[in-house]
């Protein structure tokens, strides 16, 4: 059966994840969706052009889409029978707020989680069209899938998996030790748990997490200053730094774990929000499935624990069964220096709109 992606949103990262496709083996066609059509068009086209200058060749197609419009997008979706959905759509991208002064940004980062409504609101409406549709496509959301995929998932509304956030440093941490030992990458295996907020502040930031590493099957991790592996960041953000150095790597993971869904792989892979789970976890990816692999001595609850305790330092207290978000009062304080916001301090969402 012909393989098939459709992309929802077409902004600076579902722009790469786009071009990145255009140029892989074993896809047959690509839709791609975005409320602007012009730019939409002219994008698609664009990926078309430069995957013939490389020799890859594959059907396009694009379509003006209002995620907004739940039954339009859902007979959208039954039309094109994509194998798998991808989706970045958000109202508000996650580089909001980071060009401040260092004090500023870091206050910033530690009330980011807030921000997740604006990341949830069209994934909501996405997924109620994904379920009308009746389609049995895989979902991967790249939108705040720490957070927002355990939200959807409580109400019924599951992403298969994410991808980017704490899976980036994973790479990252991997080229540096090739760096170091003159290892070849395949010879290392990382284990790591981490949230999103392990990304934006780090360890030296007191943000708990679980990290081991082998090479060729030998547990090294004690031979590393480990925070510093995690925290002295190759890429690190700096003034004036714009997405292009940032949401390549963002696509790189995405396109990953789309290809190892595509092909059943059944990969070992990093990624946030596996089937609903809160944070990042190592994983085995194929199409319908994103399994959680722990090594010996941490358990699934242990995981699970790290990650929920990751997020209160960047604004949620917990989530709820039913998929509420508590805020944090420090982050809520935040929210009313920085932007004179009374935030709520809890936030549901119900069938595609925010109830406070």
């Amino acid at each position: 059966m012909a393989n098939s992606v459709m992309i929802f949103g077409l902004g600076d990262l579902g722009g790469w994840v786009l071009e990145f496709l255009a140029r892989c083996e074993g896809i047959s066609k690509i839709v791609t969706c975005d409320n602007r059509e012009e730019w939409g068009v002219k994008k698609t086209h664009t990926a078309a052009i430069g995957a013939i200058l490389q020799g890859k060749y594959k059907t396009f197609e694009f379509h003006k889409c209002d995620a907004r419009n739940i039954d339009a997008t859902a007979e959208l979706i039954r039309t094109v029978n994509p194998t798998v959905i991808y989706n970045n759509m958000t109202l508000a991208s996650w580089w909001v707020g980071r060009g401040l002064s260092a004090d500023k940004t870091k206050k910033w980062d530690r009330m980011m989680a807030l921000s997740y409504p604006l990341h949830s609101a069209l994934t909501i409406k996405l997924m109620q069209a994904v379920k009308e549709s009746g389609t049995n496509a895989p979902v991967l959301n790249n939108s705040y899938p720490d957070v927002t995929n355990p939200v959807l998932c409580r109400n019924g509304l599951c992403p298969l998996v994410g991808s980017g956030n704490f899976d980036l440093l994973v790479a990252e941490i991997k080229w540096k030790i090739h760096l170091a030992w003159h290892v070849s990458i395949p010879e290392i295996t990382i284990f790591m748990v981490g949230e999103h907020a392990l990304v934006m502040l780090g360890p030296r930031e007191g943000v708990p997490y679980f990290f081991k590493v082998l090479v060729r099957d030998k547990d090294v991790t004690s031979e590393f200053d480990v925070v510093s592996l995690i925290a002295d960041r190759l890429t690190a953000s700096g003034p004036g730094e714009t997405t292009w150095i940032s949401h390549p790597r963002v696509a790189a993971s995405a396109v990953s774990h789309l290809m190892s869904i595509l092909n059943d792989t059944n990969e070992f892979t990093h990624a946030p929000g596996p089937s609903g789970l809160p944070g990042g976890y190592p994983i085995r990816l194929g199409a319908k499935s994103a399994e959680v692999v722990l090594p010996e001595g941490l358990s699934l609850e242990e995981a699970i624990k790290i990650n929920v305790e990751s997020m209160r330092y960047e604004g949620i207290e917990e989530i709820k069964d039913d998929g509420t978000v508590v805020a944090t009062d420090e982050a809520r304080a935040i929210a009313k220096e920085m932007l004179e916001i009374d935030y709520p301090k809890t936030v549901t969402f119900e069938i595609g709109r925010a109830h406070v």
